[in-house]
């Protein structure tokens, strides 16, 4: 009987983990709603540093890691726009694209086309 509540205790932790990176992407995500943005961009550039040495990662690793690239995407285009210094709005939009490029070229998803596509709107104006 000890052996069979073990057994069931061990398979739910081992079912329940999650990853350093997909930890970092919830934490990045609840600093980000907070509007605590730097906090959130040090999560997210977490997630992207813990596959920065992964040549050949799984698909499900790559949706975390293209998700990671456009929630700093956002963030950097949320700076630019609310700055008044044209300076630093650029500056901050200039980042927003790359992020944003980068999340598209992983993961060709809509989402991430569109706000590559408002990014880019964005620096021309």
């Amino acid at each position: 009987m000890k052996s069979i509540i073990l057994s069931i205790v061990i398979m739910s932790l081992l079912t329940s983990c999650r990853s350093n990176a997909e930890l970092s992407m919830e934490r990045g995500e609840y600093f980000y709603n907070v509007n605590r943005l730097e906090e959130a961009t040090l999560e997210y550039n977490k997630v992207i540093n813990h596959y920065a040495d992964d040549n050949d990662l799984e698909s499900k690793n790559i949706k975390i890691l293209a998700n990671a690239h456009h929630n700093l995407a956002v963030i950097w285009f949320k700076r630019g726009y609310q700055s008044e210094d044209s300076i630093e709005k650029m500056s901050y939009l200039g980042i927003a694209n790359i992020e944003a490029k980068r999340s598209y070229y992983l993961h060709p998803k809509d989402l991430y086309k569109q706000t590559w596509d408002k990014i880019q709107k964005a620096i021309k104006q």
